[in-house]
């Protein structure tokens, strides 16, 4: 418990003198850029708060266990999401108050990590998922109208899940094999495309 409450007055700390650094800095384009960026994520994170709270209110409030059961699902989502924007606009502000130099220095520590073993797991992360997909798929064939086509709408939510996992299991892929190009091989693929 004191750790959580530790951790959230440094957040509190680090954001009051991120915004301080906002308010201190000359304007310029990239800045602008991120401000804007920065605005745009505090007002989806009010707007997934107010749905949050919606969602929770009507899930205490009902006595059907289905519809208490579905919106629980909805509920870890929107959760999840408030905590990725926090730690979106987070990130956001430490850019603002990291000087280059230190954005620089982490982002060269980040490429001497070695990458190669986690590159063969992603790809069989993907397949998984992807085989995942196929079950879910038939499974959704076969259940086609069961329980008023129930299991059909957890077989498509699990098939959107997969889905966002390869998407980020590709994602992470990519910024792997770039970490192991040495830096001028990049620099002339960039050139190419």
């Amino acid at each position: 418990m004191a750790e959580a409450q530790r951790a959230k007055v440094t957040r509190s700390e680090a954001s009051r003198k991120a915004e301080e650094t906002i308010w201190e800095m000359p304007e310029s384009s990239e800045f602008s850029v991120v401000q804007e960026l920065l605005q745009e994520l505090q007002a989806r994170e009010n707007d997934e708060q107010r749905w949050l709270a919606t969602y929770k209110k009507i899930s205490e409030e009902t006595n059907e266990p289905l519809i208490r059961f579905l919106l629980s699902l909805i509920i870890a989502d929107e959760e999840r999401h408030g905590q990725l924007i926090d730690r979106m606009v987070s990130s956001l502000k430490d850019d603002l108050v990291s000087t280059p130099q230190e954005i620089a220095g982490q982002a060269k520590k980040a490429r001497k990590r070695k990458s190669s073993r986690l590159l063969p797991i992603l790809a069989g992360f993907v397949r998984m998922e992807r085989r995942g997909i196929k079950d879910y798929e038939r499974l959704q064939q076969v259940s086609q109208g069961f329980r008023h086509d129930f299991f059909g709408v957890i077989c498509k939510t699990m098939i959107h899940d997969s889905l966002k996992h390869i998407a980020i299991l590709e994602f992470l892929q990519v910024r792997m094999r770039n970490r192991k190009q040495p830096v001028q091989k990049r620099k002339r693929r960039v050139r190419h495309s």
